[in-house]
């Protein structure tokens, strides 16, 4: 009997065993004559035509930064290759490349993990049956690669010259019985590992293996041919014998699925995304006939649309594909977008877009929302899903928490309006054998809560830059099923295996709440110009729809959303988990800001060619908002005043010319007309340089002109608890990993303040509102220009800025300490709001050092709260009653170039004398968001409705074009609620819809009764 030490090197032999086999499974039988190169720096679609091409004789390298190397060749069967499956192998280095056969794509090569000397996809099966003198031709487009720094703090990757050797395109035979012991001994070998010391099954395997050791030659240099297949095939009968001992009942289960993660950029541009899912879903069809039992999931639709425009015919294959059941598009969505950052309607049409896709072109519904790789789950999504048809959720993200332990694995997700939608934690990024199988149901990432279900989803191939199952993985999964000593396996979609999981589930326990992912939060704030740029795109495209509603209404005319969907998807693409969140390569951010900031500026354009307008002495406003503002308004014009409204002209921090007004009433969804005249009225502000007093407050600055003391008139009451407010806070921001993604927990407290005043002045005090201009030095080389505005007629106090920004591993915010003493802090997310504890009693509370809020943040005790409302900042700390609004993050990879340059942000605090509501804190939000139109569309409004907590979201087009439009309803406030809807135009029906604009049930009246924080969709008919 041989010692513990002894048996694993006897293991060791035969795993080294193992690799020897691999290097002996393909043989070269002829090579591909001919062979040509042409080098572009175009990312083409179809094959080069020939005259593009010229000889390789003498050449020993390919390539350059950003080049796509096409190769062309031929081959020709010869009479000894007749009935033989033959494969190509290419011997040239490359990135990752696809392969075109006839002129059709194939398949891939060498996608983004590399491993060994042939990457992943190095040998793909050309043929199953070649016939004598059949001729082949090859066209290969190798990719050498661009500059892709590094997403590790400090550690920059460099490739040394984007060089790669010139090789051939060898023809090969595989040698089937050498892949049929090879796998059969791979499965062994892991199941050996997977199994507990003391298995029975185990102490078999392992006298199965000692057997083998004895019998195989281990070198076949030192043995004829004949003697070292016959030692193969003395012991192949024990490995079969091993591998035919079955399940017995009571084995947990696992579904299996291909999957190719796919990124629609992140280290790469779209452009390159293009061409990874053509190679990568082209090779999963040639999979799907090599295994017939193989099934893949392809989880955006975009990615789809890429392929129908692009590929024209692979698509025409997939769709056969998806017919067969073979290929399984469900997702539910256009793009993996990011669930935090991504404003409430366009995540409804992410879901639209998506499943329109779908059902146009494969007739199929998705019924699964597939997430794996997104930073964190929304509290809306639940009752979003479900309005677009969508019964269940996947993802693999929360088992990333950097501290505490998500602690389910399948459960029900309860949505902020009390929807439940199942979900399973699957798992992805890993292939299927014995140890991996155990190790996501029993081992390291255990199935939680083994009483409610023994069912895990792994979804496996390679993934984020493409690639998807390799051979080698569906070999293995052929082995496992039904395998004594591992979890009972089968292919199964991912429709069917939650349906299963649905119909089996024991007790699930109920998650109400966001899920939260303890890791990636600096993401709520890197690259402030793309967040900026995806809120001014929300609402200028909400502007458009409904100023396209209102004139189609206004004409009788069909709602056209045609000039719409090309600025919509620009915007819902850039909404991907890795391009919103600031995480790409430099070329994709800058792409992402032009693409999305031209969107912003062409739908301003449509609105403002759809709106009527006014006299040169007079001006226009729309209120492209659901109920009546009257907010101070400001302008950009020449004129002086205007009638019947305190009104005072100033420049902005950019030397525009502006207008402040008070007093102007604008009806929802409606205009009004001002005409010129002098700004009449008094400065009501009392100011003295280091203190200023404003109908509604009391303030003391410091020496930074910080406020360092803020008593409210009406109650007497001290406001600042901590820094004064507004005061700037740097730290160094070098995370332990993730650099553009993490900020740490022990950043926290390295925050200390910063801004060092170099001038201040008042720029303009009079009716309408006080404005100081002060300068402030972050640094050497930073430095933030502001405006303080102090309204006249509202306690709002606005801090419109600009912030020069020169830094590097460095993160700015801005403290906002109050005295308030409140449980828990509520946060704008998606259609309504989440409370949050403000406490960290527990590791739970103590891992959200950073959370998500959208246009406001709030803390409120019982009849006085003070809001802090912003236009692009969503990364916020809170701490008992202080709140830090986070406005820039220095990570430097993998985007080497930071966020550099000059941004521009405004952000506010608003005290109310009240609690918590409508009226106190969510309609200022809006206001401070959506800024009134330029242009007259009407002076009465659209459609009212007649409570302040129920928020008209969005009047958009149908999606199919005809005379009527869709009204996006909810209740912001969590409140049950009555409502009744008024037009100002004839209504021929109205119908309640879901989210996808089908109609379910007609509504006789105008009341419509909302649940809280429950969206309606309407049609309305005119």
């Amino acid at each position: 009997m041989l010692t513990v030490r002894g048996f694993e090197q006897t293991r060791n032999k035969l795993s080294r065993f193992a690799d020897t086999l691999y290097a002996r499974l393909f043989t070269p039988v002829g090579q591909a004559e001919n062979l040509r190169i042409y080098e572009t720096k175009k990312p083409l679609h179809e094959i080069p035509g020939d005259e593009m091409f010229s000889g390789i004789s003498g050449r020993e390298k390919w390539g350059g930064e950003g080049v796509y190397g096409w190769f062309k060749g031929e081959f020709t069967v010869p009479a000894e290759l007749d009935g033989k499956a033959l494969y190509l192998y290419p011997r040239m280095d490359a990135y990752e490349g696809t392969l075109w056969v006839n002129g059709r794509i194939h398949s891939n090569f060498a996608a983004k993990f590399v491993e060994g000397s042939h990457g992943n996809h190095y040998c793909n099966r050309i043929t199953a049956c070649a016939k004598a003198g059949e001729t082949f031709s090859f066209a290969l487009e190798n990719y050498a690669f661009h500059d892709m720094p590094g997403t590790q703090p400090l550690f920059y990757e460099t490739f040394s010259s984007y060089l790669y050797k010139m090789g051939g395109m060898d023809i090969c035979v595989r040698d089937d019985e050498i892949l049929d012991f090879l796998f059969d001994l791979k499965t062994v070998l892991s199941l050996e590992k997977a199994l507990p010391d003391t298995s029975f099954r185990k102490a078999e395997i392992q006298n199965a293996m000692y057997t083998m050791h004895l019998n195989l030659f281990y070198d076949p240099a030192t043995c004829t041919k004949d003697e070292f297949y016959a030692g193969l095939r003395s012991v192949s009968p024990i490995l079969k014998s091993v591998l035919s001992k079955q399940n017995g009942e009571g084995a947990p289960f696992v579904g299996l699925i291909g999957h190719s993660h796919m990124d629609t950029a992140w280290l790469w541009p779209i452009l390159e995304t293009e061409k990874k899912c053509a190679r990568t879903y082209a090779n999963q069809l040639n999979l799907m006939d090599e295994y017939p039992e193989y099934k893949f999931v392809q989880s955006s639709a975009y990615h789809g649309e890429m392929i129908r425009k692009n590929n024209p015919d692979l698509f025409k294959r997939i769709q056969k594909a998806v017919a067969d059941g073979k290929y399984e598009p469900n997702g539910g969505v256009w793009v993996e977008c990011d669930c935090n950052l991504t404003g409430g309607e366009y995540m409804i049409r992410q879901f639209l877009w998506g499943q329109r896709f779908t059902r146009k072109y494969f007739n199929y519904t998705s019924d699964c929302f597939w997430l794996p790789d997104t930073f964190g789950y929304s509290y809306a999504i639940p009752q979003i899903m479900k309005g677009c048809g969508v019964n269940y959720f996947l993802t693999t993200k929360m088992a990333w928490n950097d501290t505490n332990r998500f602690p389910y694995t399948s459960f029900y997700w309860q949505g902020i309006d009390g929807t439940r939608v199942l979900t399973h934690l699957n798992r992805t990024h890993i292939g299927p054998n014995p140890e991996t199988l155990h190790e996501i149901t029993d081992g390291t990432d255990a199935i939680m809560e083994k009483r409610v279900s023994d069912m895990r989803l792994l979804s496996f191939g390679r993934g984020d830059g493409g690639g998807g199952p390799e051979f080698e993985m569906l070999e293995m999964a052929r082995r496992l099923q039904n395998l004594s000593g591992v979890p009972e396996s089968r292919y199964v979609t991912v429709s069917e295996f939650m349906k299963d999981l649905e119909s089996s589930i024991y007790d699930p326990s109920v998650y109400a709440g966001e899920m939260y992912l303890e890791l990636h939060r600096g993401t709520l704030t890197n690259q402030s110009e793309i967040k900026k740029n995806n809120r001014d795109c929300e609402i200028a495209i909400h502007d458009l729809e409904l100023v396209t509603v209102m004139d189609a209404v206004k004409k009788g005319k069909a709602a056209d959303g045609e000039k719409i969907y090309p600025l919509l998807n620009d915007l819902l693409v850039r909404q991907f988990h890795d391009i919103l969140p600031g995480t790409c390569i430099h070329s994709v951010h800058e792409e992402a800001k032009r693409v999305v900031r031209n969107a912003v500026l062409k739908a301003r354009e449509e609105t403002k060619a759809l709106t009527g307008k006014a006299e040169e002495n007079e001006i226009a406003l729309t209120n492209t908002l659901s109920f009546k503002r009257n907010d101070t308004l400001h302008i950009e014009c020449g004129l002086s005043g205007v009638e019947n409204h305190a009104s005072q002209k100033y420049t902005d921090l950019f030397g525009k010319n502006r207008l402040a007004v008070s007093g102007v009433e604008i009806p929802a969804f409606a205009s009004v007309m001002l005409k010129a005249g002098t700004g009449a009225g008094e400065s009501p502000f009392v100011y003295d340089g280091n203190t200023i007093r404003t109908p509604f407050a009391e303030i003391v600055f410091d020496k930074n002109g910080f406020i360092a003391s803020m008593k409210d008139l009406s109650n007497g009451r001290e406001l600042v608890g901590g820094l004064p407010f507004n005061t700037f806070l740097m730290a160094e921001d070098l995370p332990a990993a993730w650099d553009n993604w993490d900020i740490d927990a022990d950043e926290e407290e390295k925050f200390a303040p910063a801004g060092e005043l170099v001038s201040r002045e008042v720029v303009s005090d009079g009716a309408v509102e006080m404005r100081i201009r002060s300068k402030y030095k972050l640094s050497e080389k930073s430095f933030i220009e502001q405006d303080m505005v102090f309204d006249a007629h509202s306690p709002l106090i606005t801090f419109e800025t600009i912030i020069d920004w020169q830094e590097e591993h460095r993160f700015l915010k801005t403290a906002f300490d109050t005295a308030l003493h409140a449980d828990g802090v509520r946060s704008e997310i998606q259609f309504g709001h989440i409370r949050r504890s403000n406490h960290r009693s527990t590791d739970v509370e103590k891992a959200r050092f950073e959370i998500c809020n959208h246009k406001y943040s709030d803390l409120s005790e019982l009849n006085y709260g003070l809001a802090l409302l912003n236009d692009s900042k969503y990364g916020l700390s809170v701490n008992e009653g202080s709140m830090r609004l986070s406005l820039h993050k220095g990570g430097m990879l993998p985007d080497s170039a930071g966020d550099k340059g000059r941004h521009y942000t405004r952000y506010a605090i608003l005290t109310h004398a009240e609690g918590f509501g409508a009226k106190s804190v969510i309609q200022p939000a809006y206001a401070f968001n959506y800024l009134p139109v330029q242009g007259f569309m009407a002076d009465h409004p659209l459609v009212t409705v007649d409570k302040d907590n129920i928020i008209i979201e969005s009047v958009k087009p149908m999606e199919d074009k005809e005379n009527a439009y869709i009204l996006r309803l909810y209740d912001a406030a969590g409140d049950y609620s009555k409502v009744n809807i008024s037009f100002g135009h004839e209504v021929k029906r109205m119908s309640v819809c879901n989210m996808l604009e089908e109609e379910k049930e007609a509504v006789l009246d105008s009341a419509l009764t909302f649940k809280p924080f429950e969206i309606k969709t309407i049609k309305v008919e005119y």
